[in-house]
């Protein structure tokens, strides 16, 4: 774990730099991922959409954002770890603030990355659909993922 690791959440200045850990994360853990929207689209989503329209929660540390989070309502739509700062903690720290938040939680994400698959499972969620990705943008099979608190009712 980083020390000095701070949790803080996303302002519409953060959204460069969101877009950018996004993109570059993505690149780097599914290079077989088809990429289905130029940088300023990116950028544009996080600036209009994702900070404004959801809770989203920066990891910083000394040398910069090294992650982010974002939920709406029990959706985790993101989660992202600056490549410099992968297998130092970060994404438990994200993933246990987002469990702090809500009584449970839903995600998605592509079947051949396994390395979130096996983060999220080790995290406690549970895959409950597999699809053939035909209603996802990059058209790649994905799963669903779902958490369910020691309270959650539902």
């Amino acid at each position: 774990m980083i020390r000095d690791l701070v949790m803080r959440r996303a302002t519409i200045d953060d959204a460069a730099a969101l877009a950018e850990i996004h993109m570059e994360a993505r690149a780097a853990a599914m290079p077989w991922l088809a990429v289905v929207h130029t940088p300023n689209e990116v950028f544009q989503y996080f600036r209009q959409d994702v900070i404004p329209g959801s809770d989203v929660w920066l990891a910083s540390s000394p040398a910069g954002i090294a992650g982010f989070s974002a939920r709406l309502g029990s959706e985790l739509g993101h989660l992202y770890v600056a490549v410099p700062f992968w297998q130092q903690g970060i994404g438990t720290a994200l993933i246990q603030m987002a469990m702090l938040t809500v009584p449970r939680l839903e995600l998605w994400t592509f079947q051949r990355n396994t390395g979130a698959r096996q983060f999220y499972e080790g995290h406690g969620f549970t895959a409950v659909a597999f699809t053939d990705g035909s209603e996802n943008e990059e058209r790649e099979p994905d799963v669903r993922y779902r958490w369910e608190g020691p309270d959650d009712q539902a």
